[in-house]
């Protein structure tokens, strides 16, 4: 809907048939509008001005205070936020960060008009998921944050961003401890693994290749598909000669 602002129109003298008119212009549903007043021997300009003025009373009206939409914070993430982020995000971030968006923020949050929330209610949101969250997941959560306010921010919804001064309490759950293999378990593994597996496994940790990007290599010229931040990147595989023979051996299956 094309939105409604308070107009004034314009009035100006027209030269018709030898004699001056009042000339009254406007705009109506969009669209240009015009009529001759009157003669301008007949009535003065303050005249003409109050013809414009009532012919223009029924348009301005309610144009002055627009009826505002009284945005929530669940009804913003879904009817602003996540639109522009699907856009952006590929399906796997999609699917990851919309699921943490519902859960851990609009179920708080929800209900709350978007004006009306505080830093110190935000910064207690986080304090309190710090209580069964660790680190990173807070980081997330307060980097979402920030970027819910900001596009509020330049939508006009908030007129300052409550999230900018988040930080991540110090004390919050401890992740899990990471199991390491050591040189002989790993040896163990490959063993243990058909030609193709020993292929994925021995790129995977030394250089990074997710299995599923390093199974849409390019063979002949060993770069890898990236998916990541630019479309169509590529990265350089490093294959020692060992690896080389293993990938020779299994492509020639």
């Amino acid at each position: 809907m094309r939105r409604k602002r308070f107009q004034r129109g314009c009035l100006k003298t027209r030269k018709r048939n030898g004699k001056n008119y009042w000339y009254a212009q406007w705009r109506e549903d969009g669209k240009p509008k015009s009529k001759e007043i009157g003669l301008c021997s007949k009535m003065d300009r303050m005249k003409a001005e109050g013809i414009l003025t009532e012919i223009l009373k029924p348009i301005n009206e309610g144009a002055e205070n627009p009826e505002k939409i009284t945005w929530t914070f669940a009804k913003f993430c879904e009817v602003v936020y996540l639109p522009v982020c699907h856009r952006k995000w590929k399906a796997s971030t999609d699917m990851v960060e919309a699921n943490r968006l519902e859960v851990h923020l609009v179920r708080p949050l929800g209900e709350k008009l978007m004006q009306d929330i505080t830093r110190s209610e935000l910064q207690a949101l986080l304090d309190e998921k710090a209580r069964s969250c660790g680190r990173s997941m807070v980081d997330h959560l307060r980097f979402r944050l920030r970027s819910v306010f900001a596009l509020a921010m330049s939508e006009g919804v908030v007129d300052r961003n409550p999230a900018a001064a988040l930080f991540t309490p110090r004390h919050y759950q401890e992740g899990r401890s990471r199991e390491v293999l050591t040189p002989d378990q790993a040896a163990t593994m490959i063993g243990a693994l058909e030609l193709r597996e020993k292929v994925i496994v021995r790129l995977e940790p030394g250089k990074g290749c997710v299995p599923v990007k390093f199974l849409r290599s390019n063979w002949e010229t060993w770069t890898m598909i990236r998916s990541g931040s630019g479309a169509g990147s590529t990265r350089a595989i490093s294959m020692n000669q060992k690896r080389s023979g293993q990938h020779a051996g299994w492509r020639s299956r």
